[in-house]
């Protein structure tokens, strides 16, 4: 890891280590719990809609109501992290999270699932724009893609762990006589209220508070960190209507929609492809070779972060990333499913967590803010990424019904991914905001 420098403060290799260790690794954590916690449903979405009732479509409205209530509440977490700091919105969002899944847990009717589906996604609005605001305050911008990276690689390792450890916790016999499912929110849940209670004793809001921090090490960031916004003089509690002004929250908005609508093609790609090509092999050959695109995705994120952060561009390290996957993607689209066609999602993995690991080094490097972005800003961004979870399974259910084939569903969210590139590039060879 290379040393950090900005506007004249060095931040040194071991304390960017540090930094690492102490702070990146438990907010991962964290987010490993809270993907987790948005995946369990599928595992138990059978069991459970048998038990209380529910078609289908009333599942799958459940399901909806998780994204409903995440994007109605990002905006206000923004504004309760401005006001209560770290630890009591920590501390309340995940109490919430705990709450649902016990609730989760104890539900007798389909209203009652929805109310709990709906807390959840209020519970957990603001973690994502919150952290991305959190570290922004704590990592210079020349090494924050690399910090970013290593918190959002929690996310696939959910999805590579997340899948057996909800399965083993429905075959686990419960001494409560439980149905499996309820057994599973019950003991998925309990974590979360630890994690509540020991985030809110451990996490800080400024590196001057934290007691794994030397003096010494507390001023060389507090150096770097007023460097960095010494000519900023814009607060980081803008008001909306200044947000909105900036033509680089839209074109933020605009790229980080496209990339997450688009990469819904290989979330729902993905398993069909798996059990094609892995006909008449165990269910642990069809979990490793479902697993190989999200491992790629997670040496995206890492590696492409790194490399971002040494050479201190970000657009074309996003643009580009995004475009690979959608050309790759294509392809795979247009060719007759075998290896190969696994081989193109696995490198379309990589693309995608590439792209994902960088987006959010963007708004400090373009100057959203000024250069300290505004929680509200990362909020607003981070609403439109979450449209992509509603309208990239939507389009694919149009495309589907309306052309009898999958293919031609994936090809159009491929072009999307490729478009993301064009959203962030154009346009910007005679922008004063874009670094050189």
């Amino acid at each position: 890891m290379t040393a950090a420098v900005e506007g004249g403060a060095t931040i040194a290799p071991l304390l960017l280590r540090k930094i690492h260790v102490r702070l990146i690794v438990p907010i991962a954590v964290i987010t490993f719990v809270n993907s987790i916690d948005r995946m369990n449903i599928s595992y138990a979405g059978h069991a459970m809609a048998g038990d209380l009732g529910m078609s289908p479509s009333a599942f799958g409205i459940a399901v909806s109501v998780f994204f409903v209530a995440y994007l109605l509440f990002q905006y206000p977490h923004s504004a309760l992290l401005r006001r209560w700091g770290i630890k009591r919105w920590l501390l309340c969002s995940m109490l919430l999270w705990s709450a649902s899944g016990l609730w989760m847990s104890q539900v007798r009717s389909p209203f009652e699932f929805y109310c709990a589906r709906f807390l959840l996604g209020m519970a957990e609005a603001g973690f994502a724009p919150g952290m991305t605001y959190y570290i922004g305050t704590w990592v210079p911008r020349s090494a924050r893609a690399t910090a970013m990276a290593g918190a959002l690689s929690a996310v696939p390792f959910s999805l590579v762990l997340g899948g057996p450890l909800c399965g083993w916790l429905l075959g686990v016999a419960n001494p409560l006589g439980w149905e499996p499912w309820r057994w599973m929110f019950l003991l998925l849940a309990l974590p979360n209220l630890l994690l509540a209670i020991t985030a809110y004793f451990y996490f800080v809001d400024r590196p001057s508070g934290a007691r794994w921090l030397s003096s010494a090490e507390k001023m060389t960031l507090a150096a770097a960190m007023a460097d960095e916004n010494a000519d900023d003089p814009a607060p980081r509690s803008q008001p909306l209507a200044t947000i909105v002004r900036d033509p680089w929250v839209w074109r933020c908005c605009l790229a980080w929609l496209l990339i997450m609508t688009g990469s819904y093609s290989l979330v729902f790609w993905l398993p069909q492809l798996v059990r094609e090509i892995g006909d008449g092999q165990s269910e642990f050959t069809i979990g490793v070779l479902s697993s190989l695109p999200q491992l790629a995705l997670l040496i995206g994120l890492i590696l492409n972060g790194r490399h971002s952060d040494r050479s201190g561009e970000r657009l074309w390290h996003v643009g580009l990333a995004a475009a690979l996957a959608g050309a790759t993607m294509m392809v795979a689209s247009i060719i007759p499913a075998g290896w190969w066609v696994l081989a193109l999602l696995t490198l379309a993995g990589l693309g995608i967590g590439a792209a994902q690991g960088v987006f959010w080094a963007i708004p400090s490097t373009v100057r959203i803010g000024g250069g300290a972005v505004p929680v509200g800003a990362i909020a607003i961004i981070s609403m439109f990424g979450t449209m992509g979870g509603v309208i990239g399974p939507m389009l694919i259910g149009v495309i589907v019904s309306s052309t009898g084939r999958f293919a031609p569903a994936i090809a159009a969210l491929a072009v999307l991914l490729i478009l993301a590139l064009f959203a962030l590039i154009a346009g910007t060879r005679r922008d004063p905001r874009v670094p050189r």
